[in-house]
């Protein structure tokens, strides 16, 4: 049987038993295997825009023994899948502004689906506003950290939250904050410490938009530290 990494394992978890889903951004097929394997859906495409890494995947599908779940596709995002024939998509391990660029792409297909899994390796934030002004609610968010490398995982559901997501719960996740996961305040504290990065960088130039991105920053972290003060319990200063 197969293994995922906690991070692909987290992806899975948020996967609807009996779904049919299209993996985009495959690379070995773990994930697709896997769903296959123990009988989590009944179909999966396990879809890549580049030949060698679909190659890999389609050996793997070979030795799991699995081909008759999982089929292989190549091409452009979710240009190879058809409008009503998945229910799920998962997209794991890109930023997040292509993730966006996918599924923009992909009117008629997003409009089918049940669920979408997103695990940006940056823009987290992006992928919220997305679901937001889209119509799609944030049903659940996992938060791992592997190889001291934090990975997010967003899944979301056609339809207007009943409540609007403040800038602070777009930042950091309105579905981590009601959980009070346990990992997120190290997630925090180092989102912090890359953002004093940027400030340094930012008081170095002198020029107005420097100092307007500084100002814009600093609001947020200050906006940021009231919250969790008040919902975590803990401050960044």
């Amino acid at each position: 049987m197969i293994k995922l990494s906690q991070r692909l394992q987290a992806i899975a978890d948020f996967v609807p038993q009996g779904a049919r889903v299209a993996d985009v951004g495959t690379d070995h097929g773990f994930l697709p295997c896997y769903l296959a394997q123990n009988n989590q859906a009944v179909k999966v495409y396990a879809c890549d825009i580049n030949e060698q890494p679909l190659a890999l995947a389609q050996k793997n599908v070979a030795d799991y023994n699995v081909g008759d779940i999982v089929s292989t596709r190549l091409g452009n995002g979710l240009a190879v899948i058809e409008p009503g024939e998945v229910d799920v998509v998962t997209i794991a391990g890109m930023g997040g502004s292509l993730m966006i660029e996918i599924l923009d792409a992909a009117p008629l297909v997003v409009d089918k689906l049940n669920r979408i899994i997103l695990q940006p390796n940056v823009g987290a934030e992006a992928v919220r506003i997305w679901a937001e002004k889209n119509r799609w609610h944030i049903v659940a968010e996992q938060l791992v950290r592997e190889n001291d490398r934090f990975s997010v995982i967003i899944a979301m559901e056609p339809g207007r939250s009943l409540n609007s997501m403040t800038p602070v719960e777009l930042f950091l996740g309105p579905e981590l904050l009601k959980q009070q996961h346990p990992l997120l305040g190290l997630y925090i504290s180092e989102e912090y410490d890359k953002a004093q990065m940027v400030l340094a960088q930012l008081a170095k130039s002198d020029s107005e938009e420097s100092r307007h991105k500084e100002q814009m920053l600093k609001r947020k972290w200050e906006d940021v530290n009231g919250v969790i003060k008040c919902r975590l319990g803990v401050s960044l200063s």
